[in-house]
């Protein structure tokens, strides 16, 4: 049995982040009142930052698999940009999170949210890929 293309993981890679990491915004807004849910949230965002970042990379190999059609490389070039913004954004609320805690908890939550938005636009832009421009689809007869 041979195995798959490293790349070919990207689209199911995708979806850890994006529950990981907006179900622990969830904790950690519940967590103001728990601790439980706070200790909860921070292993979801620092799970969730290592998992963007797998996804970014299997999404850099899927890269050189993509058809040569200039809509679908403009849709492409955005995806990648906002994904590198996604972790890069990530990393920084994790490290955060890891050095100083729950301090400023409130600018953390917005900047938090904030990063949220960025991952969704991130997973509008590569579903536009594949629904709109059918990269990765390959034809069957």
């Amino acid at each position: 049995m041979r195995l798959p293309e490293l790349y070919l993981l990207h689209p199911a890679a995708v979806h850890f982040p994006i529950a990981l990491l907006t179900t622990g915004w969830g904790a950690c807004v519940l967590g103001r009142r728990a601790e439980w849910l706070s200790n909860a949230a921070s292993w979801l965002l620092w799970l969730g930052t290592m998992t963007a970042w797998a996804a970014l990379g299997l999404g850099l190999l899927a890269e050189s698999t993509a058809p040569h059609v200039p809509p679908a490389w403009q849709t492409l070039n955005l995806h990648e940009t906002l994904a590198y913004w996604t972790v890069g954004s990530f990393t920084v609320l994790s490290l955060w999170r890891w050095r100083w805690g729950r301090r400023k908890e409130g600018l953390f939550l917005a900047l938090w949210l904030g990063a949220c938005a960025v991952l969704l636009a991130t997973a509008i832009q590569g579903g536009e890929l594949v629904f709109t421009h059918g990269v990765g689809v390959g034809r069957s007869f």
